[in-house]
């Protein structure tokens, strides 16, 4: 069985062990030859071998960090053990570091209980033939890849519907996930996702979605989009019972999420 996590996260530029001080930027950070990627959420996928497979996206580019082990602190990317990475470009092209790339990961942070990493990382991924890449001063930070939170449950943890613009959303799988300081909601429909994220400290009462920790965001496979408005209504929120339920609406470019809805329990 594969264990199979989001994060959606926020970056920090100082990391300390179980305790990162985070503000509203993003998870995962690098320089793509002369372009920044610049990501609010990465997936963190970890087989049974141990095995783990670091994911995220911006703009329709992916970046996959693949690590035969977490064990270690240093990893070269050159295919050995199982460790590379790809990049994906805009027009689907995929530049890989086996072979001839070469490239580096540092774990920079770990936290025990919370399951999570936290690292760096720099490649050189090649197109055979064709062309090649420079991935530079990349960062990545929680990404979820062991303990107690990388389970996610076989039944859904709620409830969650919506309308993008003007069609339902009814999400087959919802999860609800405690990264200590923020509340992630996802509903999740094949390659689709909308994901509310909220300060796990947040009381009943209407905030903009958008700041003081609040965000939120829409994946349509590999195009994610964040809010550029939007609000949300928290209707309660028992941290004791660990439930939350909300309404809310936000508006990604130019789609219009409306009459959403949640509730969670964590």
């Amino acid at each position: 069985m594969t264990r199979f996590i989001l994060l959606f996260a926020v970056a920090v530029f100082t990391l300390t062990s179980c305790e990162n001080v985070q503000d509203n930027q993003t998870a995962v950070q690098a320089m793509v030859d002369d372009a920044s990627f610049n990501a609010l959420y990465a997936i963190g996928n970890t087989s049974e071998d141990g095995s783990v497979t670091i994911e995220t996206s911006s703009n329709s580019r992916v970046i996959k960090l693949h690590l035969g082990n977490t064990n270690a602190n240093s990893f070269d990317l050159n295919g050995a053990a199982g460790h590379y990475a790809t990049y994906t470009d805009t027009n689907g092209n995929v530049y890989t570091t086996q072979g001839t790339g070469t490239g580096s990961v540092e774990i920079t942070d770990r936290c025990a209980s919370c399951g999570t990493i936290a690292g760096r990382f720099d490649f050189m991924a090649v197109m055979p033939g064709i062309d090649t890449v420079y991935v530079n001063n990349g960062m990545f930070v929680d990404v979820v890849v062991g303990g107690q939170q990388t389970e996610v449950a076989t039944d859904s943890d709620g409830t969650f519907s919506a309308l993008i613009d003007s069609g339902s959303f009814s999400p087959v799988v919802v999860n609800a996930i405690d990264t200590g300081n923020y509340l992630l909601v996802e509903g999740q429909k094949g390659g689709s996702s909308l994901i509310v994220r909220v300060p796990i400290t947040a009381a009943a009462g209407d905030y903009n979605l958008t700041s003081g920790g609040f965000a939120a965001t829409m994946i349509e496979g590999l195009i994610t989009q964040n809010a550029n408005n939007g609000s949300i209504t928290i209707l309660s929120h028992d941290r004791n019972a660990k439930t939350m339920k909300a309404t809310f609406a936000f508006e990604v470019g130019a789609t219009t999420i409306s009459q959403g809805v949640f509730e969670v329990r964590y």
